[in-house]
């Protein structure tokens, strides 16, 4: 046996409108069934007049269709006037997941949005 990491993009160079959040149904699923440590990766740009951050948010699902309301786990992204890459561990234990990103900014959109999974899977 041994432990593998494959990463995979679960979404692609999407805008967030401000004050909206990401659409869950355009998240590819990770499979969470024989994953022993998940990391997620994000990689945003903010508007230079924005003012506000990010809210990435960990979904959860026993079937596939149906995900949690309420997230599994929050984290802050603090704005900066920037491109952003941030990098996240999430716990384990759940069959699948999804990500969303909410803009926390009234005035000004996300841009190039990318999320990526890093499995790291027992085989």
């Amino acid at each position: 046996m041994a432990l593998g990491i494959t990463v995979a993009t679960i979404l692609s160079n999407k805008t967030v409108a401000e004050s909206a959040s990401s659409v869950v149904s355009e998240c590819t699923t990770v499979d969470g069934s024989a994953v022993v440590a998940l990391g997620i990766e994000v990689l945003l740009t903010f508007h230079a007049s924005a003012t506000l951050g990010a809210t990435v948010k960990i979904l959860t699902s026993s079937d596939g269709t149906n995900y949690t309301t309420v997230s599994l786990m929050d984290f802050s992204i603090a704005y900066q006037n920037a491109t952003v890459r941030a990098s996240f561990n999430v716990f384990t234990g759940h069959k699948y997941y999804k990500v969303q990103v909410q803009n926390l900014d009234t005035a000004q959109d996300i841009t190039a949005l990318y999320i990526y999974s890093e499995p790291q899977v027992l085989s």
